[in-house]
């Protein structure tokens, strides 16, 4: 008997802990669906406790991360914004390389250009197939000041999206970085011919100094060659005087 009542226990309390976690999905389930409704009605702060407990929970919705980031974007709290991308990517079934993408771009909204390249360099690793983030690292990396590299990032970006409807702009920008990038590396030659002539210049000077010091020391040493021999003549014009005298 006792037996028995111990098996009925054990199945009691099983379907208990099943019962649970059928109520936690089920609950996690409503946050997520209340909060993707608000935020698709555009409440965004409303939508955030929602999407933050259903994220939470023992298996969140892989959309939850993108939808909690982007409630926190639009509602000025980019810390979190980047918080809750980073963390979704983490998580199995995410789409890592929009999470990157996404955390770039808050991170180029502030101006972040250094931190946003890194976001966006983490998207092209999770999915080089993904076209929209070689146009916004292309956008960042013309802000760094990196033409050749943003020459390349649009170029791929109108290879997998030709028919974007930006190709005219973009096309005009690679023209312009690319000229930007060639009156650069011109002024980088201009730089290095100006610093080789004036070394030149300095060498030619030192050279010139150099040969006026070695002929003034030669001059010196004339002098006091005619004064030695000076000394001696009269050494000897005074040994004959003595001997006159004799």
């Amino acid at each position: 008997m006792k037996t028995g009542r111990t098996k009925q226990i054990g199945f009691c309390l099983a379907a208990c802990f099943f019962l649970a976690g059928v109520l936690e999905d089920m609950y996690a389930l409503d946050y997520f669906t209340e909060g993707v409704r608000l935020f698709r009605d555009k409440q965004y702060a409303e939508a955030v406790p929602l999407l933050y407990q259903a994220s939470v929970s023992e298996r969140p919705d892989p959309k939850v991360f993108l939808y909690l980031g982007l409630s926190y974007q639009y509602t000025g709290k980019l810390a979190d914004a980047v918080s809750a991308f980073i963390r979704g990517t983490a998580m199995n079934g995410t789409d890592r390389a929009v999470l990157f993408f996404n955390a770039g771009n808050v991170y180029f909204i502030q101006d972040m250009f250094t931190e946003a390249e890194a976001m966006f360099n983490k998207s092209v690793e999770a999915n080089a197939s993904y076209a929209r983030v070689w146009l916004n690292r292309a956008n960042t990396r013309v802000r760094l000041g990196k033409f050749a590299e943003a020459v390349q990032d649009y170029t791929q970006y109108l290879y997998l999206d030709p028919a974007t409807w930006q190709q005219g702009a973009i096309r005009q920008m690679i023209t312009v970085l690319q000229a930007e990038e060639n009156e650069k590396q011109s002024a980088v030659l201009r730089a290095e011919a100006e610093r080789a002539t004036a070394e030149a210049e300095r060498k030619a000077a030192e050279e010139r100094y150099q040969k006026l010091l070695d002929a003034i020391n030669s001059s010196l040493q004339s002098v006091d060659d005619a004064s030695t021999v000076s000394a001696g003549s009269e050494q000897i014009l005074d040994y004959n005087e003595e001997g006159q005298l004799e």
